[in-house]
């Protein structure tokens, strides 16, 4: 590679739609590994800001300890609580399922995990990385059947620009900051605009060519799912 075409400057006129940021990326000397370094950095950079989040209200917020105690206070003054302390049985099924609920309803209504968040650092990063990859190969596919002009290593650098909006999804902790559905469509906008700039399609062309790889994995998944279901079944009767 000849010369560094990213750059934040870069980034930030991608995520906002700036069709000229698209055609850099197009034109260099090798858009795949740019956007490789890209999609690396992305989805680091939201993991870390992730975490500096989950560290802000981990800080801020009650010791889970602490909480499970005042919740267990309460429930032993419940009028049923003397015939669970008074049935050894009932009590060892009770406590089974108390010490259950506490690992894992935390984590699902939103309990700060700093240690969960630590290790997206490396997972981030590896998810955004197969997406892109298996994302560029169907996209690139769907747009050659459609006539598209652009080469593969240009599909894949430009759609990595559009991982771009992924960033905010590490900027939760920000206070009345809310994205909401736009962390979903604002990526598939971007893609949208990346293969328009590649391939040189028409609007009709290019949105088929953007959603096509959806409809490949939703036609997946069911076909998974009609497999494990095959699977229970056949288990089932034996």
């Amino acid at each position: 590679m000849g010369h560094r075409t990213l750059s934040l400057s870069l980034v930030f006129r991608a995520l906002f739609l700036d069709g000229d940021a698209y055609d850099a990326l197009r034109d260099d000397d090798n858009p795949f590994v740019e956007g490789l370094f890209l999609i690396v950095i992305i989805g680091a950079g939201a993991a870390l800001l992730n975490l500096v989040g989950q560290l802000l209200a981990w800080a801020s917020s009650p010791s889970m300890d602490a909480i499970k105690e005042i919740v267990l206070r309460a429930y032993q003054q419940m009028p049923w609580w003397a015939y669970i302390s008074g049935n050894p049985q009932a009590m060892s099924q009770f406590q089974q399922a108390w010490e259950w609920s506490w690992r894992i309803l935390p984590t699902l209504f939103g309990a700060p995990n700093p240690a969960g968040a630590a290790l997206n650092i490396l997972l981030w990063p590896l998810v955004a990385l197969l997406s892109w990859l298996i994302y560029g190969v169907l996209a690139h596919l769907f747009a050659k059947l459609l006539r598209g002009t652009g080469s593969f290593n240009q599909t894949l650098g430009t759609t990595a620009l559009a991982f771009s909006p992924l960033l905010l999804r590490g900027l939760g902790f920000i206070p009345f900051f809310a994205i909401g559905g736009a962390i979903n469509t604002w990526p598939l906008i971007c893609r949208y605009k990346a293969l328009r700039r590649v391939h040189g399609l028409s609007w009709g062309r290019t949105f088929w060519a953007t959603v096509l790889p959806f409809v490949v994995y939703l036609l997946l998944w069911l076909l998974l799912g009609g497999l494990g279901a095959a699977v229970i079944a056949a288990a089932v009767r034996r």
